[in-house]
């Protein structure tokens, strides 16, 4: 059961003692029937991950407590800057009866545990209940007020909930199971929360995609550029079944459908210098596309030498939208080096599984969650996996 292996590993403090891609991370081996119902509809999430100060107001443990990280441990200060408690490994700070916790002044769902973890890190973890979580991650990841289509928040709720579980016990030795931020989904607590957003979650309740009666680790992305791609060709894994790519995406609607850009100087030389490390560059070359025609590997060749570098790599190096690149031009300067690239391009992010705008509009035609869901994700069936 690896979601609550890590409490044998670090015991928190409480008040009278002891008691987690690159956006898109690979698939992570899990099945359903090791863990209990409880467990699966509970998520810990990172807030901190190199902790040095945070104020929680309204826990059981003290009204308005600063938190302070410390080698190997964890001290708490009241207002007046007097030790209440220190020397522990960890806290956790449960909300005081019909209150939320605050953290930093924003208002957090569920309990809190700042720690030290099996790693040495001082990290600040939210745990709560799974349906409270997608609250402040759905209207994140697809905007109510832009986008207030239900089908299409109810298919985001029930990818970002499927995601969720699939994730579970993912990062275990570090303490939680997904990250607040784009490595996993991006969650932003209570200051997200929106009523139609929370409307999605809550008519779509337990509801996942399931692929042999499984958790799908269910991808998704803002623009596919018109087609999707398949997960072994963007991340170098196991194909899946249910991530194949090739779904022809109605995203026509999105700015980023199709973009075009000019690479200026500064920017060539700071994605350089942090991904490919080939120095100054003398030149570009597509070596291999996959079916959709993404680029999936590319010569960086410099005054260092060359490089290859993959879809996303390549993508990060250049600092586009996509690696879905349709053309290159190459500025030179006198000497040689290419100075500015022009570049055409598809879609915005990975690819693969889930297109939010191509969701949108499959809503506008009429399409109900479940359809866009099994469209995108070829193969799965969509069920609650818990009550309410």
């Amino acid at each position: 059961m690896p979601h609550r292996s890590f409490f044998l590993v670090v015991p928190l403090l409480l008040a009278a003692g002891c008691a987690r891609v690159d956006p898109a991370p690979e698939v992570f081996p899990f099945s359903i029937r090791d863990v209990p119902e409880r467990a699966l509809s509970r998520v810990r999430v990172l807030l901190r991950e190199e902790l040095e100060s945070a104020l929680v107001e309204n826990s059981t443990l003290g009204e308005r407590l600063a938190v302070l990280a410390r080698p190997g441990q964890i001290v708490l200060l009241e207002p007046e800057g007097r030790l209440l408690l220190g020397h522990g490994s960890g806290f956790r700070f449960d909300p005081r009866p019909g209150r939320l916790l605050r953290l930093d002044g924003v208002a957090v769902r569920g309990a809190l545990e700042a720690f030290v973890n099996p790693l040495r890190r001082a990290v600040l973890v939210n745990e709560l209940p799974l349906e409270e979580y997608l609250r402040g991650v759905v209207p994140g990841e697809l905007g109510p007020d832009a986008f207030p289509e239900p089908a299409a928040l109810e298919a985001q709720s029930v990818a970002a909930r499927t995601y969720s579980v699939a994730s579970l016990g993912r990062f275990a030795v570090r303490g939680f199971d997904l990250y607040g931020d784009e490595r996993s989904q991006v969650y932003a607590a209570t200051a997200a929360e929106h009523p139609l957003s929370d409307r999605a979650v809550n008519r779509t309740r337990g509801v996942v995609a399931l692929f042999d009666g499984e958790p799908i680790t269910a991808f998704y992305s803002s623009t596919c550029g018109g087609v999707t791609a398949a997960y072994a060709d963007v991340f170098s894994g196991e194909p899946l079944d249910y991530l194949p790519g090739g779904v022809i995406c109605p995203d026509e609607e999105s700015p980023y459908r199709r973009w075009s850009v000019t690479l200026q100087p500064e920017r060539i030389a700071a994605g350089l210098a942090e991904h490919a490390r080939v120095g100054r560059l003398r030149d570009l070359e597509v070596l291999e596309r996959d079916f959709t025609g993404r680029v999936t590997a590319m010569r960086f060749a410099g005054e260092q030498g060359s490089r290859v570098l993959g879809g996303l790599a390549l993508r990060r190096a250049l600092g586009l939208r996509s690696h879905f690149i349709e053309s290159l031009q190459l500025e030179r300067d006198g000497q040689g080096w290419v100075r500015r690239i022009a570049v055409e391009g598809r879609g915005f992010g990975h690819g693969v599984g889930l297109c939010q705008i191509g969701a949108v509009a499959w809503a506008r035609r009429g399409k109900t969650f479940e359809e866009i869901l099994t469209a995108y994700y070829p193969g799965v069936s969509v069920e609650p996996l818990y009550g309410p």
